[in-house]
């Protein structure tokens, strides 16, 4: 499965660049026996329309049906990654400084498996979150999910 979604990871890639827009993120489900689902994560620094999404999922379309690769049926989404942003990588974060955001641990700190606070700095893989009432480290590789907490 490794290689499959290694592979998968190649395509979308090269075709996110034809398209001059950056993978924000990837996610991939393909359960034997059952239909899976590959979500396309798509982003430009100016921001992405809908016109570039529906075009960008056509061209991983065309090039999915063409490799052959995937055996089982699947739903192809693309989308942008939306206000509420996950972040896929550690060096995502550091646009995001002074910002918001909420963590899910894999395993809880403090007894706390969900922190929010202001994102005050990224070095490497360890971010610093201050909650108002302390700051907290946390490795992003011990984390279930991150999201920007946009407030509207």
């Amino acid at each position: 499965m490794n290689m499959l979604k290694e592979k998968l990871e190649e395509i979308i890639q090269q075709q996110c660049l034809i398209n001059q827009v950056e993978l924000w993120g990837l996610e991939i489900s393909l359960p034997k026996g059952k239909k899976g689902i590959i979500r396309v994560y798509a982003d430009k620094k100016e921001g992405i329309n809908i016109d570039e999404l529906a075009k960008l999922s056509r061209d991983i379309e065309v090039v999915l049906d063409i490799e052959e690769i995937i055996t089982n049926s699947y739903v192809l989404e693309v989308s942008s990654p939306g206000l509420n942003r996950k972040f896929f990588k550690p060096e995502q974060l550091t646009q995001y400084l002074g910002q918001e955001i909420k963590v899910k641990l894999k395993t809880p700190l403090n007894k706390r498996k969900i922190i929010k606070g202001n994102l005050k700095e990224v070095k490497e893989n360890i971010f610093t979150i201050d909650t108002g009432k302390e700051n907290i480290e946390i490795d992003f590789f011990e984390t279930e999910k991150i999201n920007l907490e946009y407030k509207f």
